[in-house]
């Protein structure tokens, strides 16, 4: 953190000192440069109000009444008459640029850069048949450059110094109310208060995480108490029908019915082992989709579970609609149908219905079981969560609806549900979300 602050501090100050210096330099050489017009146009007034002959003696003279500045006289064709002193441009010629410009105006201001370090300002005027320029030197933009680089670099040391001592300042002070926030955070299961308003949805969102994680774990904790007492029934049959067989106390059809009790048995628990890492496997699912006729699918499907329905004489309906055609994989569609239908079979009641839909690209299995009460209805798609506490046979381990939801959400699909406790429940899947 620290150091982010650091570099985006010092990013930002830096750019804004090479953007004013730059700045500065054009602004000051353009100052420049203004006022040595003004200072050449009083020049050539001074030359105006005085008698100065057109050859060596006059420049010199006039020269040196401007303060050493360099003077120039040319015929009025452009030719040199005479010049005070070495001048910065090697040539002592008019331009023809400059020359036609004097042949339609009386004076021309010219401005030329003559050598990296300074530059040149030329006032030409036309007097009679003599053409007089008066010139001062300033420096150029880059000598500009040169001379506010030490200073630059002078700003930059005490901008890196400033930056380091606000970055310091900003994590011993600034950032202590977070740290503590945090530190106050860890280990507790209390609702935490920030002690300033700008940090409370931070607050918030922690107290927020918090919930979920004790949440979890208690649904975690509650998952881990049925699975052990569910795997230790049919371990607890398996061994014990084992041990008989093996005593050889058992007649040949006792042993067979044992012998039967015990493959039932590891059936149910290789089911439970299966579905707790079908669960874990979900995530890892890269299987590219392809079209899948759901109308078929379905169909197929719900022709399948009459023996499901036989132990309560529950009735199975359905109403599906063709041309369903929705991009996913079959075994998808079959798992979500799946544990939809085992549910509302498992907690209907005797004689009850089960109802299968698909129109407008919806899925949706009601029963007409217990229901779930309304406080229950936001978490029956959490992991490890069920709603019925007890262990009996047709109780779950709180994964079915789980698996449907993260199918659903690593499609798009969405998920819902509605439920009246002792009418029934409803379950949707919107394939076209």
């Amino acid at each position: 953190m620290s150091k982010r602050i650091l570099i985006v501090s010092l990013a930002v100050t830096v750019l804004v000192l090479l953007v004013f210096s730059v700045t500065s330099v054009e602004i000051y050489h353009n100052i420049s440069v203004e006022e040595a017009d003004e200072a050449l146009e009083t020049y050539m007034s001074i030359y105006e109000n005085g008698a100065y002959s057109a050859d060596q003696n006059g420049v010199d003279a006039l020269s040196s009444v401007l303060g050493g500045v360099r003077v120039t006289f040319f015929t009025s064709d452009g030719s040199l008459i005479a010049d005070s002193g070495s001048p910065i441009i090697p040539d002592t010629s008019i331009s023809d640029s400059d020359m036609n410009t004097l042949k339609i105006a009386s004076e021309l201001f010219s401005k030329r850069d003559s050598e990296i370090t300074e530059t040149e300002v030329m006032y030409y005027k036309r007097s009679g048949d003599v053409i007089v320029r008066i010139s001062v030197v300033i420096p150029s933009t880059l000598a500009m450059y040169g001379r506010a680089l030490p200073h630059l670099i002078v700003f930059l040391i005490l901008d890196v110094l400033l930056c380091t001592l606000l970055t310091w300042l900003a994590t011993s002070f600034i950032l202590r109310p977070v740290k503590e926030l945090a530190a106050s955070a860890i280990g507790t299961n209390e609702e935490i208060k920030a002690n300033y308003k700008e940090l409370q949805p931070v607050a918030d969102v922690i107290n927020k995480k918090n919930e979920s994680v004790r949440q979890m774990q208690s649904s975690k904790d509650e998952f881990i108490a049925n699975v052990t007492h569910e795997m230790n029934t049919p371990l607890t049959s398996i061994r014990g029908f084992a041990e008989l067989i093996a005593s050889g106390s058992l007649n040949k059809e006792k042993t067979q019915k044992a012998g039967k009790t015990i493959v039932e048995q590891s059936a149910r628990l290789s089911g439970m082992i299966t579905q707790i890492l079908h669960f874990s496997a979900i995530d890892d699912d890269m299987l590219e989709s392809y079209d899948v006729d759901v109308s078929e699918l379905v169909r197929e499907l719900l022709s399948t579970y009459q023996p499901l329905l036989k132990d309560k004489n529950l009735t199975l309906t359905s109403d599906i609609e063709d041309g369903c055609i929705v991009a996913t994989r079959r075994e998808r569609v079959t798992e979500i149908l799946d544990n939809l239908v085992s549910n509302a079979a498992k907690y209907n009641v005797r004689n009850g219905k089960i109802s299968v839909t698909l129109r407008g690209g919806k899925l949706t299995v009601a029963d007409t079981g217990i229901g779930i009460a309304r406080e229950e209805l936001p978490h029956v798609f959490s992991r490890f969560y069920t709603v019925d506490k007890s262990h009996g046979e047709n109780v779950g381990f709180g994964l079915g609806l789980s698996i449907v939801r993260k199918i659903c959400d690593r499609s798009g699909w969405k998920l819902g549900v509605d439920s009246t406790p002792g009418e029934g429940t409803e379950f949707s899947v919107n394939f076209r979300g």
